[in-house]
């Protein structure tokens, strides 16, 4: 009697088995993605290259740089423009990034004698010769600061300690284009962005021209161009800039002035009389974050800086250098507003509308896996009885 030949599978067997196989697939990706996938999109991007432009909102007031070669200090209305930009730069890898960033306030016209000047042209004051060969007085640019820092890509907070191997991050911050960086190695809180999911609580904010750490306070939420967000509240306290030395004497703008009672229009001092003021600043800072991605959708900065005298027996008398509130623009928020949702997209995608549908369709692969392999659990039909069949046709 001849033996049995080999048992072979045929295609109908394997299907069952290859369901089953194809939806446990299915749902392990389903979990795995929102937890292992999914953290790798929550971080800054490598590719981040970001500007914004916030105009003063209605009337700024400056001190005319060419002032300081005039007999008396004068103090005239502005129309102001303050522009960052921050970029992505090494060293940079999949847990750091640097952002180099640069923030300037341009002048685009003022006000002198009830006439509106370009702020390049020349003006009282702008023949007057610089003892170091300075910027011109005619130059548009206020303030100009440019800071690098390692981030996080994560958390977005400084990541200044390295590894074994590691590159060292970046931490510091030049007033001037003339003086040496100053590195601020102590450095925490968020500036330019916040992190993916930040929480609507208390945070800290760090401030580039005083370099404080200060109370970033959530105080509600708003909508900018369609997306919610969270708005924070951060008060940066009175400081003397020329004495934590955010800028030089000779800087833009000098951080401190010696001149005579009379150019800084003293009552009650002899005009003759050389007195020292020194730099002040103090501010607040609004901002307006979607939360899902960190991304900084409005941003609104008051900024006061005065001259204030050294020498404390002479009256409290306060000259303004620089008062003014910058906002972004629409351009600016509308852009913000772009960027969050094209962060956010591969989020929601991956972490949410991916596992959703693996799922389903894993669950019904091995339902139907399961189906193949025992016809047993397959659900019956109804017999069909002799009473249901088509009576005979008659002849």
């Amino acid at each position: 009697m001849p033996s049995p030949g080999p048992s072979r599978f045929s295609t109908g067997d394997l299907i069952g088995p290859l369901l089953v196989f194809l939806g446990g697939f299915l749902l392990a990706a389903a979990l795995a993605l929102p937890t292992l996938y999914v953290d790798t999109l929550r971080t800054i991007p490598l590719s981040t290259d970001v500007t914004t432009v916030a105009p003063a909102k209605g009337t700024a007031r400056i001190l005319d740089p060419c002032s300081l070669g005039t007999p008396t200090a004068r103090v005239v209305d502005a129309e102001l423009t303050r522009q960052q930009r921050y970029v992505a730069v090494r060293p940079a890898d999949a847990d750091r990034v640097t952002l180099q960033a640069g923030t300037s306030i341009r002048a685009e016209n003022l006000t002198i004698d009830g006439r509106e000047v370009d702020p390049d042209t020349p003006r009282p004051g702008s023949d007057a010769a610089t003892a170091d060969g300075a910027t011109p007085c005619t130059d548009p640019t206020i303030t100009a600061v440019r800071d690098r820092i390692t981030l996080n890509r994560a958390s977005a907070e400084p990541d200044l300690i390295s590894g074994a191997g590691d590159q060292p991050g970046s931490s510091e911050i030049q007033y001037d284009s003339n003086t040496a960086p100053v590195r601020v190695p102590d450095r925490h809180g968020y500036t330019y962005l916040l992190p993916f999911g930040v929480t609507e609580s208390d945070h800290v904010y760090f401030d580039i021209t005083t370099r404080h750490a200060v109370d970033l306070r959530y105080s509600g939420e708003t909508t900018v161009h369609g997306r919610d967000a969270a708005r924070f509240v951060a008060d940066i306290p009175d400081t003397d800039l020329h004495q934590i030395g955010s800028g030089s004497a000779d800087g833009t703008p000098p951080t401190m002035i010696t001149r005579p009672a009379a150019w800084f229009g003293v009552p009650g001092v002899d005009p003759a009389r050389e007195v020292t003021a020194t730099l002040h600043h103090t501010g607040r800072v609004e901002l307006a974050v979607d939360t899902v991605t960190g991304t900084i959708l409005d941003e609104q900065i008051t900024v006061e800086q005065t001259y204030r005298f050294t020498d404390l027996t002479l009256p409290d008398h306060r000259l303004t250098n620089l008062q003014a509130t910058f906002a972004f623009d629409d351009k600016t928020q509308r852009r913000q507003s772009e960027r969050a949702t094209a962060l956010a997209t591969p989020v929601t995608v991956w972490g949410r509308v991916v596992p959703i549908v693996a799922a389903i369709a894993g669950v019904g692969a091995i339902a139907g896996g399961l189906l193949v392999i025992n016809p047993a659990w397959r659900p019956r039909r109804r017999a069909t009885s002799p009473s249901d069949a088509d009576p005979p046709a008659s002849s």
